[in-house]
């Protein structure tokens, strides 16, 4: 995909350094601060965290209905600019309706002044991560990925800071989830601000009569991808709520953390390469241009880029995680080690997730994710209780839902090629 491309064009090499300078500068903070975050925190304060920013993701995916992922796709920047004004309005409703449900359990569970506090938290978190997405998928649109950088950059200096900061006053779990509100908030300035100075230069005018009209074009995205999303957000709340329940805070707190960090490529490479490449294969597929081409190089591309750091953790994760994070954290290596195949063919199938947004098979995805839903599901909700009867063991589990995933997600990557392929064709033959 990258081997044609002329960098001074502002082709799409261009775009992805731009990103990737951004989001690796972000990450590298990250990766430097970590191994202060868990000297300062137990894995089970890591743990509640973890459940915290679960909710936030779920509310974060029901909250706008999806429709932030249209802001790329119409040619006319006027449509576009309706279908922001839509994501935002469908917002304000659902964030004003969960934090009246969230009032009622505060009242019901009698005026708790700390449930209220966390109930805010949850709420404002929330919104900022929303915005985050709205403003992402805008300036993907506009190809300013700079502010996509930026903005990487700007929350995750202040998140990991304040983090450190929060560790060293022994503020706890209160301080981490403040930590995350505040990063959140950092991370949606640039965004604004870019915002209103395209609406300006650009003349974009309201229109309630057309956003209407916008909202049925594209209402395959809350009918379709809305569901998809809950499955995805809703079965990382399920296995967190299993793991807490069956079997211990600590063991999710170590199970969080080693996914994290091996998803720590995806954030870095992969989600500016997916950004891009669903920037381009939309582009291409609406100006009847083939995009089998760049899907399947896209894929090789990450593919090879994967074999070296999951292979590193495959063989030395626990001696790696101790090494870096500290003692207490050795049994999270030793999970990464058990789960690096399942998140290297996750490093290279999710930045190509947009692909049935683009050609309009968001059904069949849809229901290829719930066969992913309920292996996670049934591997963790079922597994702990064979756990519990000593008849498998924690790795066993961890060993079992690796490779059911790992087989699973390689199907997946062959169907989207398939589907892709096939989508060209009418999509070519429509063109002659």
């Amino acid at each position: 995909m990258l081997k044609n491309l002329n960098i001074r064009s502002g082709g799409t090499l261009k775009s992805i350094l731009v990103l990737m300078s951004g989001t690796v500068i972000a990450q590298i903070m990250s990766y430097l601060a970590t191994p202060f975050i868990t000297r300062l925190f137990t894995p089970s304060e890591i743990g509640e965290l973890g459940v915290f920013l679960r909710v936030a993701a779920f509310i974060t995916a029901i909250a706008t209905a999806r429709y932030e992922l249209t802001l790329p796709l119409p040619k006319n920047q006027n449509h576009a600019f309706q279908l922001f004004r839509l994501t935002l309005k469908i917002t304000f409703i659902s964030l004003g309706v969960l934090i009246i449900i969230g009032l009622g359990y505060w009242i019901w569970s009698g005026f708790n002044i700390s449930i209220l506090y966390y109930l805010l938290l949850l709420a404002s978190t929330s919104f900022f991560l929303i915005f985050k997405n709205i403003g992402t998928n805008w300036s993907i649109r506009n190809q300013s990925f700079k502010s996509i950088s930026i903005s990487n950059i700007l929350g995750a200096s202040f998140t990991n800071g304040m983090k450190i900061i929060a560790g060293i006053f022994n503020v706890g779990v209160i301080g981490l989830i403040i930590s995350h509100f505040v990063g959140s908030i950092m991370g949606v300035i640039v965004f604004v601000k870019e915002f209103f100075i395209n609406k300006k230069a650009v003349g974009l005018e309201k229109s309630n009569a057309k956003m209407k009209v916008l909202a049925k074009n594209y209402k395959d995205f809350p009918q379709v991808n809305l569901p998809h999303a809950l499955l995805d957000s809703g079965r990382e709340l399920i296995i967190a709520f299993f793991f807490v329940e069956y079997l211990d805070q600590a063991i999710f707190g170590s199970y969080d953390h080693s996914v994290r960090m091996l998803k720590l490529p995806l954030v870095i490479i992969g989600a500016s390469i997916g950004q891009v490449f669903f920037n381009k294969s939309s582009i291409s597929f609406s100006n009847k241009e083939g995009i089998y081409p760049i899907l399947k190089k896209t894929t090789f591309q990450l593919a090879m880029l994967s074999i070296v750091p999951f292979s590193i953790v495959f063989l030395f994760g626990e001696e790696l995680f101790t090494l870096v994070f500290g003692d207490e954290w050795s049994y999270s290596g030793k999970i990464s080690e058990i789960i690096a195949p399942w998140l290297m063919i996750n490093f290279i199938s999710s930045p190509i997730s947009t692909i049935p947004l683009i050609i309009g098979k968001q059904k069949l995805f849809f229901f290829l994710g719930l066969i992913s839903t309920s292996i996670q599901v049934a591997g963790f909700g079922l597994l702990p209780i064979l756990v519990k009867q000593e008849i498998i063991t924690i790795d066993q589990l961890f060993s079992i839902i690796s490779i059911s995933m790992s087989l699973y997600l390689v199907i997946v990557i062959f169907i989207k090629l398939k589907v892709t392929k096939n989508a060209d064709n009418r999509n070519l033959s429509i063109e002659n």
